[in-house]
């Protein structure tokens, strides 16, 4: 009987998303989350998993920008093909590129309408005890739970941030190939292909301390159960 009601409200979300009843990805989310809540799926194992695909989508745009780059190389150090082969080429990887890097600000805001609810309950909760001493105990691992994640927030909102110098370089590369491809302009292209590595460079060093206050945050999260019910 739970199966059904399970899966009865999951064909309703996917019914109301595609017929756009519901308002946007937040909501089709939120109306996901709860569905796993009513499946026993608590809040906090909810979040590591947001988490951890916060973590895997920093992971697959690290590897986006590497590809990238040694695609502009290529085609822009290569003295074969037609101008506007060469243009097409670098619009599809750049295009592909944007659209893997917009995943981090979804991620972000994953992870903190998962976290907003977890320490809400988690808040309220802690009136619940008789004892002040496990009360006391959950309290601080909130508050632990609570600054790392700030500091995931910090690093994955910084990574973000560095992310857009990074389709900057891209686009205007674009941009350029589109009319500009010749052998006079190999030395400006030299260049800048070395400005946007140093730029992926400054994002693959941000991107690295994000996934670590990820790993961080997973392994406080998986064992920040209290250590008792409240009495």
């Amino acid at each position: 009987m739970k199966n059904i009601f399970v899966y009865l409200a999951l064909l309703f979300i996917l019914i109301c998303a595609v017929t756009g009843l519901l308002a946007g990805c937040q909501t089709v989310q939120s109306a996901y989350d709860s569905t796993k809540e009513m499946l026993g799926i608590d809040k906090r194992d909810i979040m590591i998993g947001e988490v951890r695909d916060a973590r895997h989508s920093l992971e697959e745009v690290r590897q986006q920008f590497q590809s990238a780059m040694e695609k502009f190389n290529t085609v822009l150090t290569s003295k074969e093909g037609k101008l506007d082969k060469k243009y097409r080429t670098l619009k599809s990887e750049n295009e592909k590129t944007e659209r893997k890097a917009g995943e981090i600000q979804k991620s972000i805001d994953s992870v903190t309408r998962v976290a907003e609810s977890l320490f809400a309950e988690w808040e309220a909760e802690l009136n619940q005890y008789h004892s002040e001493n496990l009360r006391s105990g959950s309290e601080l691992r909130m508050h632990e739970a609570k600054d790392q994640f700030n500091k995931f927030i910090n690093a994955m909102t910084l990574a973000n941030e560095k992310a857009g110098p990074v389709l900057a370089a891209f686009s205007d590369l674009v941009l350029f190939s589109r009319h500009n491809l010749n052998t006079e302009t190999a030395e400006s292209l030299s260049i800048e292909m070395e400005a946007a590595a140093e730029k992926v460079a400054s994002f693959y060093q941000d991107a690295d301390g994000a996934m670590g206050e990820a790993e961080a945050l997973i392994d406080l999260l998986a064992g920040s159960e209290p250590a008792g019910k409240p009495e």
